[in-house]
């Protein structure tokens, strides 16, 4: 047991034996165990806010007991110069460690550890609307449920993780192996997960810092900084950092967060894993989650053991060894230290001059802010160099989905080996928790309660009919999903078919080699032109590699006349049946349609399809609505200013291809089949051409068209980015055009939104500017944290709303230089967006709205 003084116990404290580059943590109760080769071991305990106690234990065959007493932490007030600013000497050693923290991020390229990580959790709230059900899946408030496991962890610079699973277990019902990057991360690396470490080198900005005390151990002196926020938000810690005197390495951190929902407490401890080079070597996170009447409190620990570094060989590393001889020797001494120290490593007369610089920077007492960027500059060239030199090739496309490798029969140890192996003892409820769950799997291994799953899975039930079911074959890897008739999702309403009833089916099969199948039959019904509709669609990715599809698409629809971004149908529902205002414009289309898509080249993707259709006018066949507001009459089915021979029946025979490209687009691959990932490096560029075919099929449209795109998201900092799309087109020929095939825009008139994205036209009107001309239009987005009115108090502690600009543009014929700027408040209550956006033609004012958009 390792306890403070009053016999209370000790969660998570490190045991570590620097000889063997090992350790462990106590559990939450205290409790700790670590197996050690024969032979006498300097064992050192730390926590936290306690005296560190090294004893030295002789290991026999024979078990010893051990109890530890740690004592709380006696700090002192560090002797400081009163200086004329009166600034706090925190910033001092903040400087110093800012400076430094692009060497300590760098200064190993690449190690090998054992991490040993438990997750524990229980729900502590449970809404009464939810507890049947959730006890049913088994989550009982107060119950607990762990995960654990035992990885290898390789790691490479600048930021590759490879993680061999050896042993996972899990009290629930999965084994979740991928929290390893909350180990790996580091205070050092300010620019990851959207959170301004107090280590960055515009930190100042954020946060203010006061030195509370500093303690001795391990033979360094240790400043004890608090890190104090100067406003929410869920980017900034708060809480206290520990940073060793004269290294400016971190020893430890005692952090919080406060993210949505969602407090965070996290601890972090370093050792020496040889002379001169700290490591963490334990780490607990503290989750407290809380929302709509859930309450969740989760924790993490983790033992990092078994240290194999490599310090990074072209970095320079003796100034690390001149400040420990110039802390020994004093000052006076520095020369004789300086040439008794070795170098490593022959180095030019730049490299020279630039060691230099760096020791006179890191020896000045007064060192100002200028000094302090100008110390971070020198270490992150030089960091930055290495990196270069030390790159053998260039980045690897393809991202390992954290690098985890799961060994085989890692997911089947008992618990007598997890007795054997577990560096941290489990507390008396996480006992509880796996035996319930040994007892558990013992009946769910039973052929008697799989068979019985495998029925509910595939049994039918009358009620399926009215809500639906998805039936899983899970042996064959086939799904079918049928729709019910009381899915209120499915229904619509239009002033052409009324209301309409979609009955939408599903099949799915797939293979571990990349090849699925989908089928999806549709039936309709229009209850106003009582008209039963149908569509089939079925695809087949043939190859996952190359994400290679072929299908076909068959059916007769009634189809908005903007076929691929028109209005939301639940939103022209709203808006016909309570403000008799139709904004959809329909035809019907019987059609069959062949498409096919593959990879030339890893980001570079052709897509091709040809469509017969014959297409038919159709006119209003209700005028129904809840509410006749001022007696107004819904508008024909012919958009404004349309001449009527653009709409009139016809047959069409539409080849197109579309050609997209984005440089070194990285990927996964999952069983199989490749993924893209959604976060580019490089902008992606479109090529899009389309031609009606006249001469074959009695088809009437003779056309062509092309156009071509690009569009990027940028990240600008911490959680500020922007999104732009620029599109531009062209009608090669048009002797023969319908209006279906204009180039039509998004847009959403009504002052609710739905759909609205990045391309959508807030104040055009619909089908309007639908055009049979040359174009351009363009959109950018900027999304900040932090703008214009987060800096109020009031929004200011708000950590989920989010401000953006948006400026989107037109030019074509019919439309010159029209443009739309726009200021919004995103995720207000997690669901909606408030905008607030003018138009203007030219430098002319139009109009300005209120909108809300509706995140569903």
């Amino acid at each position: 047991m390792i306890t403070d003084t009053s016999g209370t116990p000790v969660p998570f404290a490190n045991i570590y034996v620097k000889a063997l580059k090992t350790g462990t943590s106590s559990n939450i109760e205290g409790q700790y165990y670590m197996t050690l080769p024969k032979g006498k071991w300097g064992v050192t305990f730390q926590y936290l806010g306690y005296k560190s106690q090294e004893l030295e234990l002789e290991v026999s065959d024979q078990k010893i007991i051990k109890n530890v007493s740690l004592e709380s932490r006696n700090y002192q007030i560090k002797e400081v110069k009163v200086l004329a600013s009166g600034e706090d000497p925190a910033y001092y050693v903040m400087r110093k460690a800012i400076a430094m923290g692009e060497y300590y991020k760098n200064q190993v390229s690449q190690y090998d550890c054992e991490v040993y990580l438990k997750g524990s959790g229980r729900i502590t709230k449970v809404p009464k609307l939810f507890k049947k059900e959730l006890e049913k899946e088994g989550l009982k408030k107060d119950k607990t449920f762990v995960t654990e496991n035992i990885s290898k962890i390789h790691f490479r610079l600048p930021n590759e993780i490879e993680e061999e699973v050896l042993s996972v277990r899990s009290s629930g019902d999965s084994n979740d192996t991928n929290p390893m990057r909350m180990v790996t991360a580091s205070l050092y690396d300010s620019h990851k997960s959207g959170m301004i470490s107090p280590l960055n080198k515009n930190a100042f900005t954020v946060y203010k810092y006061r030195l509370e005390s500093i303690f001795e151990d391990g033979g360094r002196m240790i400043n004890r900084i608090k890190v104090i926020p100067r406003r929410k938000g869920k980017d900034l810690y708060s809480g206290y950092i520990n940073i060793a005197e004269n290294y400016w390495n971190l020893h430890s951190v005692d952090l919080k967060l406060k993210l949505p929902m969602t407090d965070v407490k996290m601890h972090q401890l370093f050792a020496p894993v040889d002379e001169n080079t700290w490591m963490p070597v334990s780490f607990d996170f503290e989750i407290d989650f809380s929302a709509m009447g859930f309450s969740l409190k989760y924790l993490y620990v983790a033992s990092i053991s078994d240290y194999q570094i490599e310090l990074n060989p072209k970095l320079e590393h003796s100034f690390i060894e001149i400040q420990k001889q110039n802390e020994i020797s004093e000052a006076k001494e520095l020369k004789s230290a300086q040439q008794q120290t070795t170098i490593t490593r022959s180095v030019s007369k730049k490299e020279a001059k630039r060691k230099k610089e760096v020791e006179n920077l890191l020896n000045k007492e007064d060192m100002s802010n200028a000094d302090m960027h100008k110390l971070q500059r020198l270490m992150a060239k030089e960091a930055k160099e290495s990196q270069v030199k030390t790159k053998t090739r260039k980045e690897e496309l393809e991202i390992k989905i954290d690098g985890v490798k799961i060994a085989k029969g890692a997911k089947d140890k008992d618990s007598l080996y997890w007795t054997q192996v577990r560096p941290i003892p489990l507390s008396v409820a996480e006992n509880i928790s796996f035996v319930e769950k040994d007892s558990i799997m013992k009946v769910k291994n039973s052929p008697e309660y799989k068979d019985s799953i495998r029925q509910a899975n595939r049994k039918f039930k009358p009620r399926h009919i009215l809500f639906g079911k998805e039936y899983i074959y899970k042996e064959e890897n086939t799904t079918l999903v049928t729709p019910g008739l009381l899915d209120f999702t499915k229904v619509s309403f239009n002033t052409v078919d009324g209301f309409k009833i979609r009955l939408p089916f599903e099949y799915q099969k797939k293979d571990t080699l990349g090849k699925q199948l989908n089928i999806k039959p549709e039936l309709s019904y229009a209850f106003s032109r009582e008209r039963v509709n149908y569509g089939l669609a079925a695809n087949y990715r043939y190859n996952g590699l190359k994400r290679a599809w072929i299908g076909f698409e068959a059916g007769c629809q009634s189809f908005d006349f903007n076929q691929k971004q028109g209005i939301n149908p639940l939103l022209n529902s709203a808006s016909s049946l309570f403000f008799k205002n139709n904004y959809m414009k329909l035809f019907e289309k019987d059609f069959i349609q062949l498409k096919h898509r593959t990879d030339l080249a890893n980001g570079f993707q052709l897509k091709t399809d040809v469509e017969y259709s014959k297409r038919k006018q159709l006119v209003n066949q209700t005028s129904f609505s809840f509410s006749n507001t001022n007696n107004r009459s819904y508008s024909n089915n012919i958009p404004d200013g349309i001449d009527p021979e653009l709409v009139k029946d016809h047959n069409a025979l539409i080849f197109s291809a579309d050609i997209e490209y984005t440089p070194r687009h990285r990927y996964y691959i999952k069983k199989g089949a490749k993924q893209m990932s959604p976060y580019k490096q490089y902008p992606t560029f479109t090529l899009n051409y389309r031609q009606g075919l006249n001469s074959l099929l009695n088809s009437d449209s003779q056309f062509s068209y092309i156009g071509a795109s690009i569009h990027q998201e940028l990240g600008l900092g911490f959680n500020d980015y922007i999104n732009y799309k620029v599109k531009a087109g062209s009608f090669l020929s048009k002797d023969k055009l319908y209006f279906t095939d204009y180039n039509h825009f998004k847009t959403n008139k009504p002052e609710v939104m739905l759909d609205a994205d990045i391309k959508t036209f807030r104040l055009l009107d619909y089908y309007r500017y639908s055009n049979n001309s040359d174009f351009i239009e363009a959109h950018v987005k900027y999304t900040s944290d932090r703008l214009l009115l987060k800096r109020l108090p009031i929004l200011n502690n708000s950590m989920l709303i989010q401000e953006n600009i948006f400026i989107n543009y037109l030019t074509q014929e019919d439309k010159k230089n029209y443009w739309e700027l726009g200021y919004s408040l995103s995720q207000l209550f997690l669901i909606a967006d408030l905008e607030y956006v003018s138009s203007f033609d030219g430098s002319k004012y139009r109009e300005s709205s209120i909108k809300l958009k509706l995140n569903f």
